[in-house]
This record gives C-alpha cells, structure tokens and sequence, in this order.
C-alpha cells in the first residue's frame, strides 16, 4: 500500500506514467474528483510552500489572523517561524504568485518594508568608486620616474626600469 502523500504526489506527476492516467477522459475525471476533494490538490506553487501555508491556516485564530510565530517554531519537522519570516522579506515576496500573496494576506502576514539606503552607505560606496579610479590606473612614468605605483606584468617592470635607469642619467 502506498502512503496518501506518496500517492497525491504521483498524481501531480506531468505526464501520464505515473499521474491521472493515459486515457484523456479518465484523467480529466480523476482531476476533477480530486479538485472537488481539494481544490488546492495542484496547485502551481511547490508542495513545500502549500504545506507550511496549510499548516498556518489550521493555526490561525478564529478571526482567520495567526498569532505571532518565531523563529524556531517547529510543527511536523517544519520551521514555521523560519519560513514565515523568509516569505515577509520584499524579494521573497515578490517571487510569490499573486494568489499566494492574497492567501498571506488574509492570514495578516505582510511584507516588510525594504529599508532605504543609509546616507552613510552611498557615501561609503563613492568612496570606494574613488579610491578604485584611482587605484586601478596603469603605472605612470612621472618626472622622478616613479609614482609610487608598483607596476605589474612584463611589460610595465620593463618600462618601469628603463625609466628609471633615464632619470638617472639625466641627473
């Protein structure tokens, strides 16, 4: 005998080798004895992501909203807390399908707000970009023949020598 979730699982199946059935009448009449059963019985989001949503449902209070969950929060080998926290972060959010959004919703679960940029951050990053000009610049001979740049490759220590042994002849 095949366990219940083992079952549902082949009948989501693509295809017909192990899902609803090669015959397309007969697939089409499962189908819609298992929708009458379930209507979330496949659904396009992943199993995973209905599992924790079904097991929220069944907690959520009488008015349909769910008391607060932290993480750590573990029912059925599932960290609800954890998972609850991941779906309010705005990109995850925004990968959601619209109707996953609207069943969090009505759970009271909202999307956290991203937080905008610190001043301090842009001002570290122009900082960066400036420090980076100047920095990634080839080695530039100078009057003295050297700039303090240590040059790299073949070509650059060849240059950087014959500079330098010229600054000392001309002195």
């Amino acid at each position: 005998m095949v366990p219940v979730g083992q079952y549902m699982a082949n009948l989501r199946r693509k295809g017909a080798k192990n899902g609803l059935g090669k015959n397309e009448d007969t697939a089409t009449t499962r189908a819609a004895q298992l929708a009458a059963i379930d209507k979330d019985w496949n659904c396009p989001w992943p199993l995973d992501w209905q599992r924790h949503h079904r097991i929220l449902t069944d907690l959520a209070d009488a008015d349909g909203h769910l008391p607060h969950i932290k993480p750590g929060v573990v029912f059925n080998g599932n960290d609800l807390g954890k998972w609850l926290q991941q779906q309010k972060q705005p990109a995850a959010w925004a990968r959601l399908l619209p109707e996953q959004q609207e069943r969090l919703s009505t759970l009271g679960i909202k999307p956290l707000k991203a937080p905008s940029p610190a001043p301090a951050a842009k001002h570290a990053a122009r900082a960066r970009a400036r420090r980076s000009r100047r920095s990634s610049g080839a080695w530039q001979p100078s009057p003295s023949g050297w700039n303090g740049k240590a040059p790299t490759g073949q070509y650059p220590a060849a240059t950087a020598r014959r500079s330098r042994s010229t600054a000392k002849r001309s002195r």
